[in-house]
């Protein structure tokens, strides 16, 4: 799974965002509540991480049957954590184990967290039943290899169905904004590429140790209206997402639930060639469902899409599009492929032509803008972002991108603040949005109102070089208005704002 040839981060989003994760796992649980296991010295092979997951993932039986990962025990209650949507509905819930046992579910004692999409489910048995082993770290400081398990939608009995093991790559926080297509809330910062299908929410996302660090929600993607079956049909348009398990951990001790957990704060270490291979294994992408549909084919290209098969995942936005010409998911599909080919006109085309097809898809009016953006054409992104705003007007990363093309290309600093201020707004922990901010007060010689935004900014990134830098610089109080002294290099700014042509190996 070589992804060193892969533009990702242009295709969709220019600007890293930071997710605001807490590390400190004393904080989050009494200290009588842990178990602080020995960190493992060495990564697994995928086939053990297989066999780990195999342990604690769980099916949860109800109207719409999905998965779940046992995450403690007291004696001989046992408490699963599953996405908060998967027992929504209150009705007949039962957890078949690993083996194939059925443990009915109390509705009334199923505990939904507040403002998150997480709920913990209990099951009483005297069978033994491992418990899964929980990881708290910065997940998100690199790319790392995860692995989601779960047990997918099917037609089968319960007993004759089959876990599905898929592994991926969780997306580098300078990364998250280029990666995903939706803005999403209730808890979830966790995006990966992992190949997901319907009945996974709730399972678990793990390391390359084993080790639980969130919990899958769902993958992203739109609900299509198809007039000749009179049915809806899902398609997947991007990435999938979770939230992460120190999100859990805080709110388990905000509610003091007392749970044990068994928990691990170390990061994983580096794959080895011979661990990195292993994955390989399990790089499978489905087959096509139904040969004659279109919005299969396009979720077909989706898939290729996510495993760097570009070439393989044109042809299959292709022939959806030949099966149903103005299927606007397979245009922006081959949008998004043809702009990893480096194929840029030929992607802007197909995004017009999935905007003419359908004006209010803001995504493709959002990855066409920062195409436009990367090609060094401010106008033409400006006027994306704007129409991204009409149809989609809480879409806090595109008001803070058109603050930074009207400061940097327009030198309209008013107009900027004003884009900012609408970003922060949507979403106040944006410290990214409060830096913006704070560069516009800065060219326009307020030094007072850029120090309140850069120390808003600082509250939220205390470590960030760069705000860290724009700080002192206003500290003193000595810099002239477009003074580059307080500014990264060059260098910097294109890291920034433009992710490589080239990304690293990551496959060792």
């Amino acid at each position: 799974m070589k992804f060193n040839n892969f533009p990702w981060g242009f295709v969709n989003f220019l600007f890293p965002i930071q997710s605001l994760l807490i590390t400190s796992s004393l904080l989050l649980i009494p200290p009588t509540a842990i178990v602080l296991k020995p960190p493992a010295a060495l990564a697994l092979m995928a086939d053990e991480i297989h066999e780990i997951s195999t342990e604690f993932t769980v099916l949860i039986d109800g109207i719409n049957p999905a998965s779940g990962v046992i995450i403690s025990r007291k004696k001989d209650t046992y408490y699963v954590l599953t996405a908060k949507h998967v027992v929504e509905t209150q009705d007949e819930y039962a957890i078949l184990t690993k083996d194939g046992e059925r443990y009915e579910i109390d509705y009334q004692r199923i505990i939904k967290l507040p403002g998150v999409d997480l709920a913990v489910l209990e099951f009483r048995s005297n069978q033994n039943y491992q418990v899964a082993t929980l990881a708290e770290y910065d997940y998100q400081s690199e790319f790392r290899h995860v692995f989601v398990s779960g047990w997918p939608e099917s037609r089968l009995p319960l007993a004759e169905r089959e876990r599905l093991f898929s592994p991926g790559l969780l997306i580098n926080r300078d990364y998250e904004l280029a990666f995903i297509k939706d803005p999403v809330s209730n808890g979830y910062e966790l995006f990966y590429n992992n190949i997901t299908e319907l009945g996974l929410s709730g399972g678990p996302v793990l390391d390359t140790q084993g080790r639980v660090i969130g919990i899958h929600g769902a993958s992203e993607g739109t609900k299509i209206y198809d007039e000749e079956s009179n049915s809806v049909t899902r398609v997947s348009i991007g990435f999938s997402y979770g939230i992460p398990i120190n999100t859990f951990l805080e709110l388990a001790d905000k509610l003091n639930m007392g749970l044990n957990f068994q928990l691990e704060n170390s990061p994983p270490p580096p794959l080895t060639e011979r661990e990195a291979f292993s994955i390989e294994a399990y790089l499978k992408v489905p087959e096509t469902a139904d040969i004659s549909s279109a919005a299969a084919w396009a979720n077909h290209g989706n898939h290729l899409y996510r495993l760097e098969k570009f070439e393989e995942a044109l042809v299959a936005f292709e022939r959806s599009i030949k099966i149903r010409e103005n299927f606007y998911p397979a245009w922006y599909g081959k949008g998004n492929v043809l702009s990893a080919l480096g194929k840029y006109d030929a992607a802007i085309d197909a995004y017009k032509k999935t905007v003419k097809i359908k004006p209010d898809f803001y995504l493709a009016w959002r990855d066409q803008g920062a195409l436009f953006a990367y090609l060094d054409r401010p106008y033409e992104a400006l006027i994306s972002f704007n129409q991204v705003i009409r149809y989609k007007p809480d879409d806090f990363a595109v008001w803070y991108l058109r603050g930074n093309i009207l400061t940097t290309n327009f030198q309209e600093y008013e107009a900027a603040i004003a884009a900012y201020d609408k970003a922060i707004q949507l979403k106040p922990d944006f410290a990214d949005a409060w830096m913006g901010k704070g560069e516009a007060f800065y060219r326009l010689g307020n030094y007072e109102k850029a120090r309140e935004a850069a120390q808003e900014a600082v509250k939220l990134k205390p470590n960030d070089p760069e705000v860290l830098s724009f700080l002192n610089a206003l500290e003193e109080n000595s810099l002239p208005p477009h003074s580059v002294e307080w500014m990264p290099n060059q260098t910097e700014v294109e890291r920034r704002n433009y992710p490589p042509r080239k990304q690293p190996n990551l496959l060792w």
